[in-house]
């Protein structure tokens, strides 16, 4: 079996038992290295054609892509994330894939997590509505917070970030930011990156590791912060619901809110105590939701089955 096709493989636990903490990181990031490496030369690429293609149409064609920078750096970078993922696609489907092999047992669990939800206590439909209401009321919650409290404009990088994310025109953010964002971010940071981190080590050091890595991903400190936050309810999420759909949804619902509030602009002007009190309401309710999916599945959590031996 040659190299890429052992990063590509979904080894069981048992295996990667035997590994040295050096190959057991190389698996486990050599995807993301890939993913970023494919992603930047995809930008880097599109941007050079983009520009030789102003350059030969003219200052009438020129002035439009100027006029519409900020959409136009949104499609470019869908398109890149968009081919990142592909690059990495083998793995991803791997990792989230019904049949691929798993340690004896895990099909039994992933099996019977799936059925919590169509149960008289929480039918499906019910607990992905839970679902994205926690999602919703954590990410409103979380957003006034920061930006009453000033958090926000403490960082010029964020500034700058959410000029360029939110100046894109409002159909193409809801494409890039409800849909391709979050099947494309998921895809590596909790279908492949925290699927394989669990098998490698402990699963509460799953969780905490590959939440900081998405919150380090996003190059700032506000949506370090709050990205972290959201990685760690998403990957919970994942383990509860037990289906990758889980994670992709609060995902999308997130940052579809966000983006219509903030593109409204309902955050500006606010109240400070007005801000901090609809927070403090938002997050109530997102911790009742949280407690509630949770009570619905008695806390059942699927995790791959610690086998003895050498498990990590």
């Amino acid at each position: 079996m040659d190299f890429w096709k052992r990063m590509n493989y979904k080894w069981d636990k048992d295996s990667i038992s035997t590994w040295s903490s050096l190959r057991k990181t190389l698996y486990i990031l050599f995807p993301l290295l890939v993913y970023f490496l494919v992603h930047d030369m995809a930008e880097i690429l599109l941007w050079a054609g983009l520009n030789l293609f102003m350059e030969r149409t003219g200052e009438a064609v020129a002035g439009f892509f100027r006029q519409n920078a900020f959409s136009v750096r949104g499609i470019i970078y869908g398109i890149a994330i968009c081919l990142g993922v592909a690059a990495i696609g083998q793995g991803v489907l791997g990792e989230i894939a019904e049949g691929s092999p798993l340690p004896q047992g895990a099909k039994e669990q992933k099996r019977e997590s799936r059925q919590l939800f169509q149960t008289e206590t929480m039918p499906q439909v019910t607990g992905y509505f839970f679902l994205a209401a926690l999602a919703f009321l954590t990410s409103l919650g979380l957003n006034l917070l920061f930006s009453v409290s000033g958090f926000t404009g403490s960082s010029q990088a964020f500034e700058q970030t959410a000029q360029a994310q939110f100046g894109v025109d409002f159909w193409i953010g809801i494409i890039l930011y409800g849909l391709l964002s979050p099947i494309a971010e998921e895809a590596v940071f909790r279908g492949l990156i925290y699927n394989r981190m669990k098998r490698c080590f402990r699963y509460e050091i799953a969780l905490v590791v590959s939440s900081l890595l998405f919150g380090c991903y996003h190059g700032n400190l506000v949506q370090a912060v709050y990205g972290t936050i959201l990685g760690l309810l998403m990957a919970y999420m994942y383990e509860l619901y037990g289906s990758f759909a889980a994670p992709v949804l609060f995902h999308a619902v997130a940052n579809v809110s966000i983006y219509v509030m903030v593109d409204y602009h309902s955050f500006e002007g606010m109240d400070k105590r007005v801000g901090m009190a609809a927070s403090a309401v938002s997050l109530a309710g997102a911790v009742g939701c949280f407690f509630y999916i949770r009570k619905c599945v008695k806390g059942k959590i699927r995790r791959t089955p610690v086998h003895d031996g050498n498990t990590p």
